[in-house]
């Protein structure tokens, strides 16, 4: 036995090499010597800096030659079990220092020590990968061999399991010659599975099955991607064509399979339950490296595949040599540490890791600590009397157990306890049908439908109005829903009666989850089906052959439009499985939609995707054309409402001399919110057209809810607010809507709102009232939501303000088709009477029109010689056609005309009004109107 050398800091060396051979307990967390005990790194940051395994540089001089053999025998001996350790002794031996087979036969031998350690406990290492590119540098052909490529992939061949099987198969063909003819089939179909499986494998191509061909293929030296397959590049290995590779990036090659190989023989895959988890690293002492004797070549190799690569690798590296590499002590300030300071030294070195492999320095992993002469009879007496207290091999290896969860036991275990649970599970799944029934009917809102969704915290899907999809509901809203499923019922009878006329159904979506936890803040939501089911009602009625029967189904998409895409799914399962929710009627396509916002246009994609054309009633962004072929709406879009409010401000302030000639608009600072940043773009366009200084001043919804909330034409999707608008128009940020609000004090100007919340525009008013502003407030289309809201609008009564809607309000305003469809309406629900409920704000109207579009489109179909069958794909061609004077809508919002081009997605001229509302009334007297209808001509400033 080599006894260890003792000099000042033998104890600290030993300590330090002790708890770099052991394990972390967890994964390979790098350690950290606290309070005089190694810890292991909790916090990923900086495990991910210091994570690796340094190559340890023993400066000895020449009195302490013995120092890596005596470690050496101790590594081996070390208890429980020894640790893996080849020691390579360089000495005198020279080796040109570019020479690839002098470092192959270094990790060779390496390897053959490694893999067969007597004394390791913990299983037999492999190294396949650089075991087979060794095996490539020995190869040669015959040099009249014309298919190299060939001969080479044979060789492969033999060497793996693809040979042994087929070996395997002509012993059993032998065996059974003289059996029946289906054996030898089977057997050389069998070979032939195999040979065709191994050719895939040799391409590197296929995960799993190429295995280290795979990885030779993708590892960065020698590009091998270059060449298309394995046995194409494994040729550049052999000993013809090697001399002609870069020597360098040959060699790094096999020091990169031999360390990927260690690299995988320390992963525990799951299904590896036998084997014990690696507690210990191998290490690799070179004793007497120089530059001459390929040691410094080995480390610098090392040194560059970790910099390169940058994956850990389990290989502990230790070596002694008189000069420091890899510079032969050319930096005289390496090492700066000594023996004594060995701890020191390998934090300081953990701490500039990161910083080192980032530079790629050719020193970044290497730990140099000089080792000092003799030591002095107390520092020996010392020295002795600590290592001896640490008992020799445990400080040099100690015990080290894997976490609980990592240890064999567990993982053997825990397959058994998983069957068991499994074979409990089915037997209590068994016992508990009933309770699972039951859990159902809870998933689907406690109906059989699986078309219907609970989330949580509202239902999504689809109803024939048997079920109340309003959240919260009242019994006007009930009401609504019983009437639709009334008239469900009344189509189906008419359509037995009447078979040759087409019978329809119309799919309402709609944000049915109210933004304030209130009815009353889905009153636009609720007259939108009521004006859908004015138009069912009149289908009902009609006589003629080719006038559709409707059937009307109800869809709530969620708060804010946002399940609209699973909604989506349920109206393809609906169009596409007999689900008896359509009952014999075709789908003809989706009315509503609600919201401008990303939701709706994610919905928009959705439909689209299984061919449903949509015809929408008041969102009005201008990108929702843009989104789908098959979308259409009856709404005017943002860029003509900011033309008319830009016209009619032009036109207030000619007329009032006390109004200031300037505006400021106020929109939501959420990217995502698709209708206000659509909206204050063409209004700041509009408005400077029309010589009007311009400030846009965005401000933060006051609550989330508030966003995900919105109704009407416009809405912010909740799931992506908070994200600041900064785009050309913008010019100032404010708190929120309330200071919004008192940002109009001392203003005398226009102040546009162009928000979407029906909580945001009541505080903007609250805070311009509390000051006494003498802004001229002009509401987007949307506020008609805010006006629909009785209780909200009277909270604000102090200060009169304009809005703009897109239909012609119930009043004595309204005559031809919507005096038509206003009487239709308070004779089928009796409490919209004025001067009840009824909102003024034509959200009904505008259903109405969208159902019109639907139904006139699928009239179309009848209209030829031969009748068209009604199909989704026939209705979306024929509403292009609705255009010209004799197929256009006179409808209730206006005239209805697409221009005949297909391209078209939204009426020309469309109209909107401007309401005024003050002391919580609106004036039935419109304020303006700009468009094409019959019932009521344009005000002279239109633009």
């Amino acid at each position: 036995m080599v006894d260890l050398p003792v000099f000042d800091g033998t104890d600290r060396l030993v300590q330090l090499i002790g708890a770099l051979i052991r394990r972390a307990r967890h994964g390979d967390r790098p350690r950290e010597l606290r309070d005089g005990a190694w810890v292991e790194l909790a916090d990923r940051r900086q495990r991910a800096g210091r994570k690796g395994l340094p190559m340890v540089c023993l400066v000895r001089p020449g009195e302490h030659r013995l120092l890596l053999p005596a470690l050496h025998e101790r590594l081996e001996r070390a208890k429980p079990g020894g640790v893996r350790c080849a020691y390579l002794a360089f000495g005198d031996k020279a080796a040109p220092l570019d020479s690839v087979m002098a470092v192959r036969d270094c990790l060779r031998e390496a390897r053959n020590i490694l893999a067969n350690s007597p004394r390791a406990s913990d299983g037999r290492l492999r190294f396949p990968r650089f075991t087979l590119a060794g095996w490539l540098m020995d190869q040669q052909f015959d040099d009249d061999d014309p298919h190299r490529d060939r001969t080479l992939r044979t060789r492969i061949q033999n060497l793996g399991l693809a040979q042994r099987l087929i070996t395997a198969q002509q012993r059993v063909e032998d065996v059974l010659a003289s059996q029946s003819a289906w054996w030898r089939i089977g057997l050389w179909l069998l070979r032939g599975v195999t040979v065709v499986t191994f050719r895939i494998a040799v391409t590197g191509r296929v995960p799993l099955l190429s295995r280290q061909y795979r990885w030779f293929m993708r590892q960065p030296h020698l590009a091998p991607r270059t060449y298309g397959n394995f046995v194409t590049f494994a040729r550049r290995l052999t000993k013809e064509e090697l001399p002609k590779e870069v020597a360098q990036d040959a060699a790094r090659l096999l020091v990169n399979a031999f360390l990927e190989d260690l690299r995988r023989e320390y992963r525990l895959r799951w299904w590896q339950v036998w084997r014990k988890r690696r507690m210990t690293y191998p290490t690799l002492l070179l004793d007497d490296v120089s530059m001459t004797n390929g040691g410094y070549l080995i480390l610098r190799l090392i040194n560059d595949v970790r910099n390169q690569v940058g994956l850990f690798d389990p290989l502990l590296v230790i070596s002694a040599s008189v000069d420091v590499p890899p510079d032969a002590g050319r930096d005289p300030t390496r090492p700066r540490y000594d023996a004594a300071n060995a701890l020191d030294a390998y934090r300081a070195w953990q701490n500039q890791l990161l910083a080192d492999r980032r530079a790629r320095l050719e020193n970044a992993w290497y730990l140099p600590i000089r080792i000092p002469g003799e030591p002095t009879e107390e520092v020996r007496r010392r020295v002795s009397m600590t290592i001896a207290a640490h008992s020799g091999y445990a400080a040099t290896r100690g015990e080290a157990r894997p976490a609980w969860w990592e240890s064999r036991r567990v993982r053997l275990t825990l397959p058994a306890v998983a069957a068991a649970v499994a074979v409990s599970g089915l037997a209590a799944h068994n016992r508990s049908q009933a309770a699972d029934h039951g859990h159902w009917l809870a998933e689907h809102c406690g109906t059989g439908s699986a078309l219907l969704i609970e989330t949580g915290t509202q239902c999504i899907g689809v109803t024939d109005g048997s079920h109340d999809l309003f959240q919260p509901s009242d019994p006007v809203i009930r009401g609504v829903e019983q009437t639709i499923l009334q008239q469900n019922k009344q189509a189906a009878t008419l359509h037995r009666q009447a078979p040759q006329r087409p019978y329809i159904a119309l799919i309402e979506v709609e944000a049915l989850t109210s933004p304030t936890n209130a009815p009353s803040g889905l009153t636009a939501e609720r007259e939108a089906l009521e004006g859908l089911a004015v138009a069912q009602w009149r289908q009902l009625r009609a006589p003629g052959v080719a006038d559709p029967i409707v059937r009307v189904l109800i869809a709530n998409a969620g708060q804010g439009m946002r399940e609209g895409s699973r909604l989506g799914q349920q109206i393809s399962t609906l169009a596409t499985q007999d689900t008896g929710l359509l009952a014999d009627s075709t789908l003809a396509g989706v009315v509503g939609l609600d919201q401008s916002n990303t939701a709706t246009e994610a919905t928009i994609k959705a439909l689209t995707t299984i061919g449903i054309p949509m015809v929408a009633d008041t969102p009005s962004a201008d990108v929702l054309t843009g989104d789908s072929p098959m979308y259409f709406q009856v709404s005017p879009q943002n860029r003509r409402e900011a033309a008319v409010a830009a016209a009619f401000a032009d036109h207030l302030a000619s007329s009032a001399a006390t109004i200031t000639r300037a505006v400021r608009i106020y929109y939501v600072d959420d990217s995502s919110d698709t209708y206000s940043t659509n909206l204050r773009e063409d209004l700041v366009s509009s408005f400077r057209a029309r010589g009007f200084p311009t400030e846009a001043v965005a401000f933060t919804p006051n609550t989330a809810s508030g966003a995900s909330g919105a109704s009407g034409a416009n809405s912010a999707d909740s799931a992506n607010s908070g994200q600041p608008v900064h785009q050309k128009y913008q010019d100032r940020t404010v708190d929120n809507s309330t200071a919004a609000g008192r940002d109009t004090c001392n203003y005398n100007g226009f102040a546009y709102f162009a928000g979407h919340d029906i909580p945001d525009f009541q505080d903007f008013m609250s805070s311009a009232i509390q000051c006494g502003s003498r802004a001229t407030v002009i509401g987007d289309d949307d506020m008609s939501r805010y006006v629909a809201d009785a209780a909200a609008r009277g909270q604000n009564l102090g200060m009169p303000y304009f809005y703009e809607s897109f239909a012609l309000a119930p009043s004595a305003a309204a005559q031809g088709s919507a005096q038509d469809f206003y009487s239709d309406l308070n004779a089928l629900f009796p409490f919209e009477r004025p001067p009840a409920t009824q909102s003024l704000d034509g959200h009904a109207a505008l259903s109405f029109d969208a159902a019109s579009v639907m139904i006139t489109a699928t009239g179309l179909l009848r209209q030829g010689p031969a009748p068209v069958p009604v199909t989704p794909t026939s209705v979306w061609r024929e509403i292009t056609a609705i255009h010209g004077p004799n197929n256009l809508i006179a409808g209730v919002s206006g005239t209805i005309d697409f221009g005949g081009d297909v391209t078209e997605h939204v009426p020309q001229n469309k109209p909107v009004a401007i309401l005024r509302v003050d002391k919580g009334g609106v004036d039935p007297i419109l304020a303006g109107f700009c468009g094409n209808a019959a019932d009521h001509p344009a005000s002279p400033w239109c633009p």
